[in-house]
């Protein structure tokens, strides 16, 4: 496919994430001295940034290569909200999804970072299950939106919004009904949850744990990914290995290993999260499954090259195409 028709492809579909959304806070500044009153450094704060993080972060990337996006969360009633809303809206994000709880704040993982140098995080956040309320305004929400979009990603970050079994498996049957491909970055050990999905995308530490909890062995990527695929009726299964890459397994089409595309890593935070939604976006487009995966191995790598989470945008990616990687 011509990079031209595949970018007219992108542009005319539409992909609702559901999921955790967080705001991401930086705190940059320096330090040149230990403390007087402890051992410890002291921080001379010097700017404070935001992005778009978890799920958002995920819609960013689809937005940043042209895929018209859906955003379905929580954020609390707050100044974070505020700004998560602020940003959402610059970044171009369909809300009519995004959901105010009063009983939560909106989750924020705050990053002190001293010349390149990651010191702490400190996070705010409620992890407990949305009421009952707050979740069926969700599922309202999600329901008017189904009928317009072409992709459904599940972005779990164990914050709240896909903790409920039951809330997930509806989301997923309801989207097999209507034959729209599900795709999972996952959190956690239960992954029934996530049963009917199209694709489940854990990184290597995820995938050895949940391999460790029913007792199959770790050490073959291709055998605990075929066990996982059959016992969750997955389409087709991608582990993101870091600093080695992807590795896809497909129950007719085989299993491969991608290299690692990264020139320089800086930041691989927010990299799973680019893997999902480039995956999302060029399978969706109808390119081959192989080709879905590079293309997504090579985005990720780009994301790496920058420090804080910032997504892939569309001219990165042509232009790592064009360079080959």
């Amino acid at each position: 496919m011509e990079i031209s028709e595949l970018r007219e492809r992108l542009s005319g579909l539409s992909v609702l994430v559901v999921g955790d959304l967080m705001l991401d806070q930086y705190f940059w500044g320096e330090v040149r001295r230990i403390s007087p009153e402890a051992p410890v450094p002291v921080f001379e704060l010097q700017e404070i940034s935001h992005a778009l993080g978890g799920a958002a972060n995920v819609a960013a990337n689809l937005r940043g290569l042209g895929v018209k996006t859906e955003l379905c969360g929580l954020v609390g009633r707050d100044r974070e909200g505020e700004v998560f809303r602020r940003l959402a809206e610059e970044a171009g994000l369909g809300l009519s999804a995004l959901v105010e709880d009063p009983d939560r704040p909106t989750t924020v993982k705050t990053r002190v970072i001293a010349r390149a140098q990651h010191l702490l995080r400190i996070d705010t956040e409620k992890t407990a299950p949305p009421s009952t309320g707050i979740k069926e305004t969700l599922k309202a929400r999600i329901e008017e939106l189904l009928p317009g979009i072409q992709a459904l990603i599940l972005s779990d970050y164990a914050k709240g919004v896909l903790v409920s079994p039951a809330f997930c498996a509806w989301l997923v049957e309801e989207a097999r009904r209507r034959r729209i491909p599900v795709f999972v970055d996952p959190k956690g050990l239960h992954w029934e949850k996530y049963t009917g999905a199209t694709c489940i995308t854990p990184n290597r530490r995820e995938f050895n744990e949940i391999l460790k909890v029913l007792g199959l062995p770790e050490e073959d990527l291709a055998l605990g990914a075929r066990s996982l695929s059959e016992r969750y009726d997955l389409t087709f299964m991608v582990v993101t290995l870091g600093a080695e890459g992807m590795f896809l397994y497909h129950p007719e089409e085989g299993n491969w290993h991608f290299p690692a595309r990264a020139k320089e890593v800086y930041d691989v935070s927010g990299a799973g999260d680019t893997a999902i939604a480039a995956l999302t976006a060029f399978y969706t487009a109808g390119l081959p499954l192989k080709e879905v995966v590079a293309y997504a191995n090579l985005c990720a790598g780009v994301v790496v090259g920058k420090m804080g989470t910032k997504p892939i945008l569309w001219e990165e990616f042509e232009k790592a195409l064009k360079e080959g990687g």
